[in-house]
Order: structure tokens, then C-alpha cells, then sequence
């Protein structure tokens, strides 16, 4: 140290000045850094010693307060300096916060202190102002919407624009692609909890001025309290980081106070007015959480709710209600879920599905209701659900354009499919189908904040029923349960809950996935590891051919085989052996002499078979034919490739060879063979063969503007009985697979959703590149029996704008669907296919036809108004049977079915 330092005065201590005002500049970088200092051994005092609680923090602040006012000495490093000067936004950050904690300084002014009360209170009331103002005092139910946005005010540190940074407020950041969220500082828990702490008191007071107004007893005071109190608990719902401790707080609160039951008997009364009942029912679906659904139950008013929210079926706002309300009971328990199935509740559900198909918020909450249903029940509520044909209503919500919408009918169709006693319906929905091209389309990390309610997670007990599903034998089932806790995941490490993964279990189960071959699963599975922080497994890939022994010996230990990985080992069993190993060689060469054990060993191998992907090495695509037969069958396809037979040579086995050829010894498995084999000597004539024994109707739609009413089309074919084929990929790629003319050609009736602009491109197209151009020919190829269906605001254009090949379509009779007439045109259409209707009109009708005028040729064979009819303005009166007659005598008179393409043809006038 050179002379000058040493006989440099030595400043005195440096402390702390009273906090600025909040439009004050920032404090100097010295008196910054001796401040950091100070808050960081106080914080790090602090983390060693308790965790922050909300009652710890009056003695928190205190503390910070006395660390902030202690004297310090001045460090003179000039490197130390400009080590504080490039952390000037950080040291400034702290220094803000520690004054939005901490108390006035002793020296402070009492002046100052008075004003800062009178300008907080000041602020409270202007906001409570603010609330009221954006009610409702007239009367009317003003109330905002479930899913609204709702800005937060300022009077929190965490949203203090001069406090933190843009980012800050990030809730949902891509863990895997830009690494691992950052973990909370002590100071950032304190200043959530200091945050949680005003917003629950202030939040309180506005609640209690609020039911003062709905104490007074008159239906425009309860309305404007309640619209109050609605908005206070949507705006807690949505506040970052603290929304599910805040709200659930809340929810107390209003119990606590009898607010909850004066809410409840309002709701409930018979002399309420629609309006009140209304206003009730809009803050009774923001506060039903877990110990407010436990106090409904064990208060008897779980009938009487449910009665009241069953006749909230008026307009698209009430069905929303009402389905909501429904929701949130359901997540009580399974005895619970059964005592509001038999109390009408599912019932409900699906009529406002069939009633609410174009509104897309009342589908949200149905779709959100029917997967807490799966979730909780029990298997005599699952009877019920099979009874009310569950999966094939939830194929209509898993097509709807509403991202929420779909994830969730998708959630709750996986987890019925990974019942057993539930596959068999499951599986003849379809609506397994969709689930993976949904989650393959979205990125399970940004996915979670779509919905305000569910942003900041779902509770332990509801993640502890989706357990489950990853271990579920269904494959959909735990692609999406690992899609799910991805999402939860990357939720619960901003919030510093993360052990409740390993609470529950899901860390061994989600490793097990992780290293399954399963692509989807394994795929989210590492995704939902690696935010948790936990060791991503050893992935098996799903090409089993290419597996070498290392990947043979470590699947031999994951199913349980531990004590025979060395055997596999040393006689060198790679990928292809281990598809060919039978149970001989098992007994023999790898000495596993119990029985029990090669039986349970071969379950296991006849598993991986039918998972195991052939791709590699089958160019016939052999495999996908027999998945198409069985499942079973699945299990011959390596040897049978082994052996040189493809799809060509199939025709050709005979009983013996399949025995000793393809090894199957089962001969039940050569019976199912032979049966799809007989009288067949082209592979694709076995295989429309085997498609007709499953499809009865093909649906064409165009995906843009048709995929909504074609699914409705399926459900209800579906629900009386028919064999419906839809294809699905369309919902999402839009891309023709040849393989669809083999359904047409299976199927015996071929329906033509035509929607709006749904025939615009086939213009000019005489090359047939459309899907629907190629599917429709084929369908008049194979003379099918083509049923259309006009959407209300459908109108054909002109006949030479369409291919010559497909021109007669508009002569075909068809079933214009009006919405609110859904029974009465599903009638008409079961008469189509019945043939009690033909498809062409006669000579005497198609005189009725309208033309329009010369100037208008492009429109001149319009054919709306020959099929026209109830106009939809009708009275609710009017009868099913009325006007079931009234659709018939505006149908097409019958005529014989067509013989050939040639009788297609019929002139019109």
C-alpha cells in the first residue's frame, strides 16, 4: 500500500437515509452497495434459520429495517467499485425493494409518514371505486367474464415497473430450450409473502364492503356486491405467482364470514330473481375451492345447488354457469361425483353439448367438467358414464377448434381408456385418435397459461388421480399425463413447490416412461424430468431390430429381470435374437427354470413386439395389416419378415405354413388369419373386406369450415348405433392419404358435409389434386350411396365451375341442418341410409326448381330452394313430429336407387 493510502482520513460510517419518495431518483452506488451487503447476510441469517411465513412478516421487516440502519465501513478496492458499478440495476432493484419493506427510519418525519397512509388509503379507495364503478348499480348483472384479462394494479413490488424488470413477470419460460428457471432468491420470498400479505388484507376489505351492500337487502345492492366481489376474486385468480395461495385465502375468508352462506342461500332461493341468482351463481363458481366443496357437502346443500345450476340452460351465459358450477363439485370426491350423476348432473352436461355446439366457452367448461368426472369416479360412476356413450360425446369436444377445449376432452378420454373395464368403448369412439396429433402440436411448457384458474397449477390431491395414467397401459394415456406434468412442473418451479413430485411419485414414474420406446410419452417425460432438475434415463429407441445388447440388458433389468442381465449378456442377445427368443431357448440356454417366470417374461416380449416399430425393415408394411386384424397378431410379424413373406404372399399361407413358417402355434391366431384370408386373392381386396366388417357411413367434410358439424355428424350416428368413419388426421394436417379410398370403398353409405366455400377448390381442378374431389369420385365409382348435407348458409355454385366427373352432385338430394331441428335431420338422414329416401329428385320436382336471372348465370342452378326448409324462426312449439313432417315434404320424392354412373345423370329443367 503506497504512502498516500496510508495517511487517507478514514470516513465516517455511512448510514442509511430515510426511503425516498416513490418518484425519488435512486440512491448513490456507494450507500447501494453497503445496503446489498447488509440485506444479503440478513437474508442469508434469515433462510438459515425459518422459512418465511406470512405471520413472520412483521419480525422480517423488522429485521431487514435494523440490518438497513446499521453502520458499515467504506471498502476503498477500486475494483470492488467497479465491480458495484456494473451491478447498478440489481443493487438498485434491492434498495427499492427494502424500501417498499421496511418501516420509516426513526429519524424520519412523522409529516411523511402521515402522508404516505393517507396517500395508500387514498389508493385503496380509488380502486374500491374503481371495482364499483365497473359494476353494476342499475340493476342489471354487469359481470365480468370468466376469461376476462384483468390488469393489476400497481400497489404490489412484484408489479412495480421501477422495481423489476419486463421479464420479471414471466410466469412460463421454455426450461429445456433456454435452460432452468432461476431459483428465488430470499429476498424475492419475502417480497411475495410482504405482497401476499397486502393484497389478502386489502382484498378482504373490499370484500367486506361489498357484502355490506348485499346485507341491504335490495336485489340492485346485492347485484352491484356481488359484481364487486366477482371481480376482486377473478383478479386474485390471475395475480402472478400468488394466485392460488391469494384465492384459496379468499375462499376462506368469504366462509369464515358467512358470506359463502349468505352467496349460497341467495343462490338457492326459490323467490330470487334471475338477475341476483345470476349475480350469486357468478361468484360462486370463482370461490368453490377445496374446503368451500367440503363445506357445501357436509352442509346438505349439494342437492339444492345442483337443482338451481340444472335450470341455468337460458342462453349461452347461463349454460356457461352452470357448467362451472358443476366443474368445481365434481373435484370433491368419487361419492360425490356418483351422488351428482344420479342427481342429473351428467345428463345435463351432454344436453348443453348438443345444445352449446357453437359456443365455444360453454364447450370449455364441459370439456373441463367431464375430465374431473373421469378423474373422479368410481367404477359404478364409470358404468354410468359408459351407459351415457361419455366417449363419444368427448369425440365432439376433442375436435373443437379451442386448444383448452381439446386438451382437456383429450385428458379425459385417456384417462377412461386407461380403465379396463372402459377400453372396449374407449376405442370404438375414436376419440383416442386425436390425442396425439393434438400434443405433438404444442409445447407442454407454454401450454399451461391458457386458462386464468389453472395457470398457477393444480393442487397435490388433483395431480395425485392423473398418477395413474403413466402407468396406464395405453399409450395416449401417458403421453398426455406426461404432457400434463410437464406443464405442472415448469409451474411448480417458479413457485418453489417442486417436492410435490416427489411426494406423489411421479419422479420414479416419469423416469420409467422417459427410458420406455415409447416416443411420445418418453419425449415429454425427459421434458418434465429435466425441468425438476432430475437425471434424464437411458432412452431405448423404438426400432427394436437395431437394439444392441447394452439396450437388450437394460430393458431385461427395467421389466424386472435384474438377476438375468448377465445371462442375456454373455450369450451376446442383441435386437433380433431377442424377437426371435422363444420359450425353450429361455428355459435352455439362459437357465430360467421357472415356469411362472418364462411366462411373465414372454407377456412382457409379446408387449415390446406389438409397441416395437418394423419400419427398418418392412417396406410391405406387413405390420400396420396385421395391427389392422389384431393386435395379436402383431406379435408374428419379425419372423414372418425373416421368413421373406411380405403383404403380396399373404393370400398364399396355407394352415401349415402359418404353424411352422410364422410360428403361430396359437390356433386361434391361424383361424383369425384364415377368415380375413378366405376368398380373397389380392391383398387389398382382404383388406376393404376387413374395413367393411367395420365402417357403415364415410364422412367427407372440408377441415376449414366443415370439421365442427362433421364431428357432431359422427357422435350422432355413433349414439344410434352406426359404424362411423372420420378421418381424423384432416382435423389436423389437412393432407389425402390414398388409404382413405379403401374406407370408401368399405363403407356402404358415403355422407358430404358441404359448409361454406367447402367446394372452392374444385374449380378448374380436372387433374383431381382435392381430397374431396378424389373421395367423392370414388364414392360415384364404387356407387356408394352419397347422402349430402347442407350447412344453413351453403349454396352450390354454378355447375360448369365444378369437374364433369362430380357435376351431379347438385341433383342429389340431400338434408339441409338447421341446428336447433338436430333429432328431426338426424331422421331424415337414418331415412337416407335406410333407403325409405332416395337420392335423386323426380322429373315433377325438379320442375320446382328456381332459376335465377340471365345476369346472374354463374347462380342459375342454385338449389336452396329445393331443399329448403322450417325456417329456423319458428316458434319453440312447434312439435318434433310436426316438424319432422314438414322437413319430409320439402325432401326430394323418392326414387330407386342407381344402377350405374350412367344413371347418375338426370337433366334439370
Amino acid at each position: 500500500m503506497d504512502s498516500g493510502a496510508a495517511i487517507r482520513p478514514r470516513r465516517p460510517p455511512i448510514a442509511l437515509p430515510p426511503p425516498p419518495p416513490r418518484s425519488a431518483p435512486p440512491l448513490s452506488d456507494n450507500s447501494q452497495q453497503h445496503t446489498i451487503d447488509e440485506v444479503s447476510a440478513t437474508s442469508l441469517a434469515l433462510s438459515e434459520s425459518n422459512p418465511v411465513r406470512i405471520n413472520d412478516i412483521a419480525t422480517t421487516t423488522a429485521t431487514c429495517s435494523n440490518a438497513l440502519t446499521r453502520q458499515v465501513s467504506t471498502v476503498e478496492d477500486p475494483c470492488f467499485l467497479a465491480h458495484v458499478k456494473s451491478d447498478h440495476t440489481t443493487a438498485s432493484a434491492e434498495i427499492r425493494l427494502q424500501q417498499s419493506l421496511s418501516t420509516p427510519c426513526p429519524d424520519s418525519s412523522g409529516d411523511v409518514a402521515n402522508k404516505d397512509d393517507q396517500s395508500s388509503t387514498s389508493r385503496k379507495e380509488s380502486e374500491y371505486r374503481r371495482f364499483k364503478s365497473e359494476g353494476s348499480s342499475a340493476g342489471v348483472c354487469s359481470l365480468p367474464a370468466p376469461e376476462m384479462d384483468v390488469t393489476i394494479d400497481d400497489l404490489s413490488p412484484i408489479a412495480d415497473p421501477r422495481s423489476s424488470s419486463p421479464s420479471r413477470l414471466s410466469l412460463f419460460q421454455d426450461t429445456v430450450t433456454n435452460g432452468p428457471l432461476t431459483k428465488h432468491s430470499h429476498t424475492e420470498q419475502v417480497m411475495m409473502m410482504h405482497t401476499l400479505k397486502t393484497k389478502l388484507s386489502k382484498y378482504q376489505n373490499f370484500i367486506d364492503k361489498a357484502f355490506e351492500h348485499i346485507a341491504q337487502g335490495s336485489d340492485e345492492q346485492i347485484i352491484e356486491g356481488c359484481t364487486i366481489v366477482a371481480k376482486v376474486m377473478t383478479k386474485a385468480w390471475m395475480f402472478p405467482k400468488i394466485s392460488h395461495d391469494l384465492s384459496y385465502a379468499l375462499c376462506d375468508f368469504l366462509r369464515d364470514q358467512n358470506y359463502f352462506d349468505s352467496l349460497i342461500m341467495n343462490f338457492i332461493k326459490a323467490q330470487t330473481c334471475e338477475p341476483v341468482r345470476l349475480a350469486c351463481g357468478r361468484v360462486l363458481e370463482e370461490c368453490l375451492s377445496l374446503n368451500n366443496r367440503e363445506y357445501v357437502v357436509n352442509k346438505g346443500y349439494l342437492k339444492k345447488l345442483i337443482a338451481t345450476a340444472e335450470k341455468l340452460n337460458k342462453n349461452p351465459e347461463q349454460q356457461r354457469m352452470s357448467l362451472s358450477i358443476m366443474e368445481s363439485l365434481f373435484k370433491h370426491s368419487t361419492a360425490t361425483t356418483y351422488r351428482l350423476i344420479e342427481y342429473g348432473v351428467l345428463d345435463h352436461i351432454l344436453l348443453t353439448c348438443k345444445r352449446a355446439t357453437d359456443t365455444p366457452i360453454t364447450l370449455r367448461h364441459a370439456a373441463l367438467a367431464l375430465a374431473n368426472l373421469s378423474l373422479y369416479s368410481c367404477s359404478e360412476a364409470k358404468k354410468k358414464i359408459i351407459q351415457k356413450k361419455v366417449p363419444d360425446w368427448l369425440f365432439l369436444l376433442a375436435s373443437q377448434p379451442d386448444d383448452i377445449t381439446r386438451y382437456y376432452a383429450c385428458l379425459a378420454i385417456c384417462m377412461l381408456g386407461s380403465t379396463k373395464e372402459m377400453e372396449t368403448a374407449v376405442n370404438k369412439s375414436g376419440t383416442l385418435a386425436l390425442v396425439e396429433p393434438f400434443l405433438l402440436a404444442h409445447q407442454a411448457i407454454t401450454f399451461a397459461g391458457d386458462h386464468y384458474k389453472h395457470s398457477q397449477g393444480r393442487p397435490k390431491e388433483w395431480l395425485e388421480r392423473l398418477l395413474p395414467m403413466l402407468k396406464s397401459k395405453c399409450r395416449e394415456a401417458r403421453s398426455i399425463a406426461a404432457f400434463h406434468f410437464t406443464m405442472e412442473a415448469t409451474i411448480k418451479k417458479d413457485q418453489q413447490k417442486l417436492e410435490v413430485f416427489q411426494e406423489i411419485g411421479a419422479i420414479a414414474a416419469l423416469k420409467e416412461i422417459a427410458s420406455s420406446p415409447d416416443e411420445v410419452a418418453a419425449k415429454f417425460a425427459s421434458e418434465a424430468l429435466t425441468v425438476i432438475g432430475e437425471e434424464v434415463p437411458y432412452k431405448l429407441t423404438q426400432q427394436v431390430p437395431c437394439w444392441t445388447i447394452a439396450d437388450v440388458q437394460y430393458w431385461v433389468k427395467k421389466i424386472g429381470f435384474e438377476s438375468y442381465a448377465d445371462a442375456f449378456a454373455k450369450h451376446m442377445v442383441d435386437g433380433d435374437l431377442l424377437l426371435l427368443l422363444t420359450e425353450k431357448e429361455l428355459e435352455q440356454d439362459l437357465q430360467m427354470s421357472s415356469a411362472l417366470l418364462r411366462k411373465r417374461f414372454i407377456r412382457e416380449l409379446e408387449s415390446l413386439k406389438i409397441a416395437a416399430d418394423y419400419g427398418s425393415v418392412d417396406e410391405s408394411q406387413l405390420d400396420q395389416f396385421l395391427m389392422s386384424l389384431s393386435p395379436e397378431l402383431s406379435v408374428y410379424t419379425y419372423q414372418m419378415l425373416g421368413m421373406g413373406l411380405n403383404r403380396s404372399l399373404l393370400p398364399s399361407l396355407t394352415d401349415e405354413m402359418m404353424k411352422t413358417v410364422c410360428g403361430m402355434h396359437n390356433p386361434i391366431h391361424r383361424l383369425k388369419l384364415r377368415q380375413a384370408l378366405q376368398d380373397s386373392k389380392h391383398i387389398d381386396d382382404i383388406e376393404v373386406a376387413i374395413l367393411s366388417k367395420q365402417i357403415d357411413v364415410f364422412i367427407s367434410y372440408r377441415r376449414s369450415t366443415g370439421n365442427q358439424l362433421a364431428s357432431l355428424i359422427k357422435v350422432l350416428l355413433q349414439l344410434r348405433g352406426y359404424k362411423v368413419f372420420i378421418d381424423v388426421d384432416k382435423l389436423y394436417a389437412g393432407k389425402f392419404d390414398s388409404s382413405l379410398l379403401k374406407n370408401i370403398q368399405a363403407a356402404k353409405h358415403f355422407i358430404l358435409v358441404l359448409t361454406p366455400n367447402s367446394l372452392d377448390r374444385l374449380f378448374n381442378d380436372h387433374n383431381c389434386e382435392d381430397w374431396i374431389h378424389k373421395e367423392l369420385r370414388c364414392a360415384f365409382d364404387y356407387h356408394k350411396n352419397v347422402i349430402p348435407i347442407f350447412d344453413q348458409h351453403f349454396d352450390f355454385p354454378a355447375d360448369t365451375d365444378l369437374p364433369a366427373d362430380i357435376r351431379h352432385i347438385t341433383r342429389y338430394n340431400g338434408v339441409r341442418w338447421v341446428h336447433d331441428y338436430q333429432e328431426a335431420c338426424m331422421d331424415k338422414v337414418e331415412r337416407f341410409i335406410k333407403g325409405e329416401l332416395n337420392r335423386t329428385p323426380s322429373i315433377g320436382q325438379q320442375q320446382t326448381s328456381v332459376t335465377s336471372s340471365a345476369s346472374s348465370g354463374a347462380q342459375q342452378r342454385k338449389v336452396s330452394a329445393r331443399w329448403s326448409i322450417a325456417k329456423t324462426t319458428q316458434k319453440c312449439s312447434v312439435t318434433r313430429q310436426q316438424h319432422s313432417e314438414m322437413s319430409n315434404n320439402h325432401c326430394m320424392s323418392p326414387r330407386p336407387p342407381l344402377k350405374s354412373s350412367a344413371t347418375n345423370s338426370i337433366n334439370r329443367s
